[in-house]
């Protein structure tokens, strides 16, 4: 876990929560611009990620691994006693939502950045493939999911930083696979059942890892008195791992405002 304070008035923390196969050193960009905003940042890299482990690399026993690694990240944010955010993006998008239905956590705000409610068909026409393949041997089993970093981004910078990071993780297990299917699956389905919490929700219409508007329909079906969802026109799964990231900035800034502003606090 990792701390970042913003070095003026403080208005807020956000806990940020990174995607599938990467870790916390791709929002380094994020975390700069929320610090010169006036928030503290807490971050980490996910159980299988990053720098948390190089034996169980891209496995998890349990998807509850990810929620409670979180809930610890949350728990860092009382000692502030300011308002409190999450960025969840992509697989963190998925860790945030459950963890809000879990947990009776004080949370003033959600950002969803192409949260991880539906594969993108092309990617799931491969399960059955896979499945079947690597069902016949052991849950640890590793395999190359078929997700191409170009999916996450186009930008020239982080796709020449992915080919040198020995920290992303190639191969996952078949059960983390599975896990994942099925807890995407299971949130889906009950996204009806989350709290009450103020959610802006941003997707790239041509991103090739989720089903953009299928995942934006459920998101809908959240039963919150506010909820925003952008389109961007974009094909970059993440929405921060790019130069350019001025336009969704401007609508993540806009709505921590107006959630400071129904507090009071602006």
């Amino acid at each position: 876990m990792w701390k970042w304070e913003t070095e003026y008035e403080p208005k807020g923390v956000v806990v940020v929560i990174h995607d599938m196969l990467e870790h916390h050193e791709y929002y380094n960009g994020l975390i700069s611009q929320l610090r010169s905003s006036g928030y503290h940042v807490i971050t980490g890299d996910l159980p299988g990620h990053g720098q948390t482990t190089r034996v169980h690399k891209g496995h998890i026993t349990d998807f509850y691994q990810y929620v409670d690694r979180v809930l610890e990240w949350f728990e860092k944010t009382k000692e502030y006693h300011l308002p409190t955010f999450v960025i969840g993006q992509g697989l963190g998008g998925l860790i945030a939502l459950e963890l809000i239905k879990q947990h009776n956590i004080n949370i003033d705000g959600v950002i969803l950045l192409n949260p991880l409610l539906s594969f993108k068909q092309s990617f799931m026409n491969r399960k059955n493939t896979l499945m079947t393949s690597v069902r016949a041997t052991s849950d640890e089993t590793k395999f190359n999911p078929g997700i191409k970093m170009k999916y996450f981004t186009s930008d020239k910078n982080y796709l020449e930083r992915y080919e040198n990071d020995e920290l992303l993780v190639k191969k996952v297990s078949y059960h983390w696979y599975k896990t994942v299917i099925n807890q995407m699956k299971n949130t889906a389905e009950n996204i009806d059942e989350l709290p009450d919490v103020p959610v802006m929700a941003i997707f790239s219409n041509e991103n090739e890892i989720i089903e953009p508007f299928i995942s934006s329909n459920y998101v809908k079906k959240l039963m919150s008195r506010e909820l925003h969802v952008i389109m961007l026109d974009s094909e970059d799964h993440s929405i921060f791992q790019r130069e350019d990231t001025e336009i969704p900035y401007y609508y993540l800034e806009r709505f921590f405002d107006s959630q400071l502003f129904r507090i009071g606090l602006l």
